[in-house]
């Protein structure tokens, strides 16, 4: 071009199919990409809620409210940008760079030897700098989970709490919770923006610093732009290291609390039922009292202790208590244990999904109906949708009587080889020998009534009130 000639056919062939060749592979390694994040993320995240799962009740009330759900926001959205984006950055620039570094010594030595230390010197700069960006991570993500937490807290007694005439107190309090985030946050930003600025700074001193020693040494025109294209792309991909160094701090942040959440000790509660006759022992020690307990397999046992709130917890495999043996018929393999409590579980949907939730294989409605009926719940199936009325999450709008009652039919439904009540419901609740009278005939497995100071003192007061 430069001698007036126009281009030949061949080369302009040559550059629309290299340009074309680069956009495919462009598109397919973003897309790539995104599914190994995705994929990654998928696997994350049973991993973890099998963990969360696993954990003894007793590990969940410890925390605040909310605290575990993070980890399946932040901190997989940290998981999903490294693997996704940052990684495959990282893996781009260990080809490209050495190819780019390769073509510019190739073009002209001189040139290059004189354009890599402006380059050189901003990666220095750039590892100084890079150091402290983790630190950076780890105060914006406890100011989030701070405020994630307090508004989950929040929001379901907010209310209450505007009746209190709390809210200009808690508006004020998430204002400057909010300052202290924008601070982190804009901390955050401008150390992982100055890497790239530092890039573009040794990029432009390279530039220079290649125009200034050709221009003393009288190199051809046609190879100061070829080395001046080749530094552009060595350029691309060092700010993308620079945000793929950001997106890394992120997760290994998130990849510590995921580490931390793993090493937690975790109780096997998962198994089949046997639908046989199962017998219950534990003995042990709690403290300095010796405590043993047997309930013969199919058999109604009441369990009376200081502690039976807490055995009743071990034998339903929701908590570990050290220095504690449970065997079930003399094994240590878990039957299938169904655990009524102070507060029925359950999750948002029909009736007929909450009467079946511990079951492997759903019955047929007729046996949902028949069970539900038995236990007192005709007139909750005489609702105009029956079994496909729609129940809130955790029983919201049924009264405790029916909650009681649609427990004691899940566990007759699910085949529970053995039925621990320790309910303040089941306390108070004028029809218990009626229920119990009903459980019996419907179901063979060994029933553990729990009798604790806690429910007495509790049925006490509201009896009294």
């Amino acid at each position: 071009m430069h001698t007036g000639e126009t281009l030949a056919i061949r080369t302009v062939c040559e550059l629309a199919i290299s340009s074309t060749i680069g956009a495919i592979c462009l598109f397919f390694s973003r897309r790539e990409a995104e599914r190994l994040g995705q994929s990654y993320s998928i696997a994350l995240r049973r991993v973890l809620y099998e963990q969360i799962a696993s954990l003894p009740k007793s590990r969940h009330e410890e925390r605040r409210v909310g605290a575990l759900s993070l980890r399946f926001v932040g901190d997989l959205s940290a998981a999903r940008l490294w693997f996704g984006r940052g990684l495959p950055d990282v893996l781009t620039a260990g080809v490209v760079l050495p190819g780019a570094v390769a073509i510019l010594f190739a073009l002209d030595p001189s040139l290059a030897r004189i354009g890599v230390l402006p380059v050189g010197g901003a990666l220095v700069l750039m590892v100084a700098v890079a150091w402290t960006l983790e630190r950076r991570h780890q105060y914006l993500r406890r100011r989030r989970a701070n405020i994630a937490i307090t508004m989950i807290e929040r929001i379901a007694i907010a209310p209450e709490l505007d009746l209190m005439g709390r809210t200009n107190k808690e508006l004020r309090a998430l204002d400057k919770r909010g300052t202290s985030l924008k601070q982190d946050a804009v901390s955050r930003r401008s150390r992982a923006t100055g890497l790239q600025a530092i890039v573009q700074v040794g990029v432009a001193l390279s530039g220079l610093a290649i125009l200034w020693t050709a221009s003393r040494s009288g190199t051809a025109p046609a190879t100061v732009a070829a080395s001046l294209s080749v530094l552009a792309l060595v350029a691309m991909p060092l700010q993308d290291l620079g945000a793929a160094w950001d997106k890394f701090c992120a997760w290994r942040v998130a990849r510590e609390k995921a580490h931390r959440l793993l090493r937690e000790p975790s109780v096997q509660r998962q198994a089949k039922s046997g639908k046989v006759p199962t017998s219950v022992t534990v003995r042990g020690r709690i403290g300095n009292e010796p405590l043993q307990f047997t309930a013969e397999a199919g058999s109604l046992t009441t369990l009376k202790a200081n502690n039976a709130i807490q055995l009743a917890r071990l034998i339903a495999g929701l908590d570990r208590i050290e220095n504690m043996e449970l065997l079930f018929n003399g094994q240590t393999k878990r039957p299938h244990v169904y655990y009524i409590g102070d507060d029925h579980v359950g999750l948002q949907g029909s009736l007929r999904r909450s009467a079946t939730l511990s079951t492997r294989k759903r019955p047929k409605n007729a046996r949902v109906a028949e069970v539900l009926s038995a236990f007192g719940l005709a007139d909750l199936l005489r609702a105009p949708d029956g079994l496909n009325q729609r129940l809130s999450e955790n029983g919201k709008g049924l009264t405790p009587a029916q909650s009681l009652r649609l427990d004691m039919a899940r566990s007759v439904l699910g085949h529970a080889d053995v039925i621990v009540i320790s309910s303040l419901r089941w306390s108070v609740d004028p029809d218990r020998k009626v229920l119990l009278d009903t459980l019996r005939r419907l179901t063979p497995a060994t029933v553990i009534l729990v009798e604790a100071d806690e429910h007495l003192s509790s049925t006490h007061k509201a009896k009294t009130n």
